[in-house]
């Protein structure tokens, strides 16, 4: 009995050990760092053997792409979607085709090229063709087939891997493996959270590093310079524009045109809307008078015959440019009526473009460009605020045309079901903060209205009346309905309203203090000038407020 009890220090003794010896392989475990690999293919999301992964700044993009003879080929979609809209593919002619300032290239799936391919359904670019021919970087890999292209390099944060490491798909040691880099790679640093840095690497892999085994760089690392091939000549004004709409539906109206531009203190371009489609063929309807643009001149105004689809002509805009044909015809007719004229520009103004006709929009805008600076000729294109025009690509328009014109004003229009401004200046200023993301503020011109909204609340009725005002008819309104108004700092005008027992009327102003604040924001920004529209709707005092601001 004494020699059973002399053992059982030593079981415990080995028990114990047992125990702790588990515990340490167990918090090794805990603590040690996953071996596994994730299958590249199932990262990418790749289902078929044919198919690429498309990545694009260190996005990894649902959309894939095909690997035809060797060669990797995105879908036009995608590549208008993500990569260059530059691209156009005319789907009646079988053909891809790329405006740049020295001409235009084109390529077809019959010409021998592999540079496009046609599946019946599709359009499908060569990755090879797209290295080439757009102001992007790109690479293609193999194992698995994959495209990395950059489009985007301001603000980037990179930063360099201090030691061979490894990238995983989520932060966390037991995470699976993605990929290796070396000590030295340079990493895209996306974000940092907690013990891990999210990063993307520049073979396509967008996983996650320990932080403490990366080097934030001072500067970033990866840099690009644009290729000269891909920037178009502009044609500027040496001073701020100042340019007023002069609406014109008939020739006959030429001739008021003393009228309007009486007491016009500071303005120095004039935008009569002379031009439209006449038919599909892309004849141009014309109102142009060579009369006109000599008293203009003598005046010392430049012309901007407006280019739009306003006037209520039946032609559907997308449809006449997505034809080659008749694009070419727009342009000829467009540059002899210029060139007949002696006018100074054009202003595009076509509102009814809708997002599956934005390709064909900007492939006009580029052709229009080029056979103009030929001429010496300005072209400037009006956009709606990019809330309600986001798929108009201002970025590309911006690359060949002079101008970009916000029109910013329409917060409530005719078909609103919600009384409120015509452009409250909270509105105004997204409409240009906006518009900044896309596009340098040296080419930018901020549209301003020359008129307010009245609106009418029928009691009974769900649907409110309204009209758009000149700043004589707002007083008449005033008047008419017994209206004081007061500003309203909160939209930068004066607001008014009154009932009657029957209907609540209620109206925003546009005056000479509203003016003054869009016209100030419009130098705060420092853009490149104001439009107005429309000639005739003001009063003569706001000029002098538009001088003093766009002057000081």
């Amino acid at each position: 009995m004494n020699k059973k009890k002399s053992m059982l220090p030593v079981i415990l003794c080995v028990a114990a050990i047992a125990v702790i010896g588990g515990g340490a392989v167990i918090g090794f475990g805990h603590f040690s760092y996953s071996g596994k690999r994730m299958n590249a293919l199932s990262y990418y999301g790749m289902v078929a053997s044919d198919e690429a992964a498309v990545i694009v700044n260190d996005e990894v993009l649902d959309a894939k792409g095909i690997v035809r003879d060797g060669q990797i080929y995105l879908n036009y979609k995608t590549v208008w979607d993500y990569v260059d809209c530059g691209y156009y593919w005319d789907a009646a002619a079988k053909q891809l085709m790329l405006t740049l300032p020295g001409g235009t290239c084109s390529w077809s799936p019959d010409d021998g090229t592999g540079a496009v391919l046609d599946d019946g359904e599709n359009a499908w670019i060569s990755a090879d063709l797209i290295r080439d021919y757009s102001d992007v970087d790109l690479v293609t890999l193999e194992e698995p087939g994959r495209v990395v292209i950059r489009t985007k390099w301001s603000d980037l944060s990179t930063c360099t891997a201090t030691k061979k490491t490894q990238v995983r798909y989520r932060g966390g040691r037991k995470s699976e493996i993605l990929t290796e880099v070396e000590a030295g790679d340079s990493l895209v640093l996306l974000d940092t959270v907690d013990e891990w840095s999210h990063v993307s690497t520049a073979d396509g892999y967008i996983g996650y590093v320990k932080s403490n085994l990366l080097s934030a760089d001072a500067e970033p690392a990866i840099t690009h310079q644009t290729d000269e091939r891909f920037i178009f000549p502009k044609v500027l004004s040496d001073s701020p524009v100042v340019m007023g709409w002069h609406y014109i539906d008939s020739a006959a109206n030429n001739q008021y045109l003393a009228d309007y531009i009486t007491g016009t203190t500071g303005m120095n371009t004039i935008s009569p809307t002379w031009l439209s489609l006449k038919d599909q063929a892309g004849n141009i309807l014309s109102h142009a008078s060579a009369d006109y643009v000599n008293t203009a001149h003598a005046a010392g105004l430049k012309v901007w015959g407006m280019f739009g689809d306003v006037n209520g002509q039946e032609v559907r805009t997308g449809t006449v440019l997505a034809d080659s044909s008749a694009r070419a015809t727009a342009v000829a007719q467009l540059m002899q009526i210029a060139a007949d004229t002696g006018m100074d520009g054009i202003n595009v103004d076509l509102e009814t473009i809708s997002e599956e006709e934005a390709p064909q929009f900007l492939q006009f805008l580029k052709e229009l460009s080029i056979a103009a600076h030929e001429r010496g000729l300005v072209v400037s294109v009006d956009n709606f605020v990019p809330t309600y025009t986001w798929y108009y690509r201002r970025g590309e328009q911006v690359k060949c045309v002079d101008y970009l014109v916000i029109m910013g004003y329409d917060e409530h229009t005719l078909q609103s079901e919600e009384i409120g401004s015509v452009a409250s200046s909270g509105f105004a200023e997204k409409g240009i903060t906006d518009t900044l993301r896309e596009a340098d503020p040296a080419y930018v011109i901020n549209a301003v209205p020359f008129y307010g909204r009245c609106w009418v609340e029928r009691y009974g009725s769900s649907v409110p009346d309204t009209q758009a005002l000149s700043m004589a008819a707002q007083q008449e309104f005033l008047t008419a309905h017994g209206i004081t108004p007061e500003w309203d700092a909160s939209v930068g005008q004066y607001v008014g309203t009154s009932d009657d027992g029957t209907a609540r009327y209620s109206i925003w102003m546009e005056d000479p203090e509203s003016m003054k604040l869009r016209v100030e924001m419009i130098k705060n920004y420092n853009l490149a000038g104001v439009a107005c529209w429309r000639l005739g709707y003001e009063t003569p005092e706001v000029w002098d407020v538009i001088a003093s601001v766009m002057q000081g």
